[in-house]
């Protein structure tokens, strides 16, 4: 498991993956900055009050303070303002590779826009088959 105190998070998208974020550094002690590119994002209301938030361009500030920026799936690591962060040796990671640095058994994560259920399901029978303890969700 990673140790958070002390480092500056930058949460990038605040619908469900951001504020799982959200919830995800609270729970550690953390209190992370939020930016979303959207002037009323969905999950604004849920934002504890305790977490500064930036709403509409993305605040380049932040994002060259940060020791960690969490970039939501839908954000662009191409746009210029966290390329410049990347460049000044800021960590850019997703949620998916967040959460896998905390796991504590193997993981084999599927993803894309199409046939995740199916893949999920031929790899889960697969891993049974070859005599491993499965969890499939």
């Amino acid at each position: 498991m990673v140790d958070y105190q002390g480092k500056k998070v930058v949460i990038i998208g605040l619908g469900l993956t951001g504020l799982s974020c959200v919830d995800f550094f609270m729970m550690r002690g953390v209190t992370p900055r939020v930016m979303d590119t959207r002037i009323a994002p969905p999950g604004l209301d849920k934002l504890p009050e305790s977490v500064e938030r930036h709403l509409g361009d993305l605040n380049q500030a932040w994002l060259l303070e940060a020791d960690l920026i969490v970039a939501s799936p839908g954000i662009a690591l191409a746009t210029p303002a966290l390329s410049a962060a990347a460049a000044a040796g800021v960590e850019i990671v997703g949620d998916v590779e967040l959460f896998c640095r905390e796991a504590q058994a193997p993981i084999v994560a599927i993803t894309g826009s199409n046939g995740k259920s199916t893949v999920t399901s031929l790899v889960g029978e697969m891993a049974k088959a070859a005599g491993w303890a499965v969890g499939v969700g």
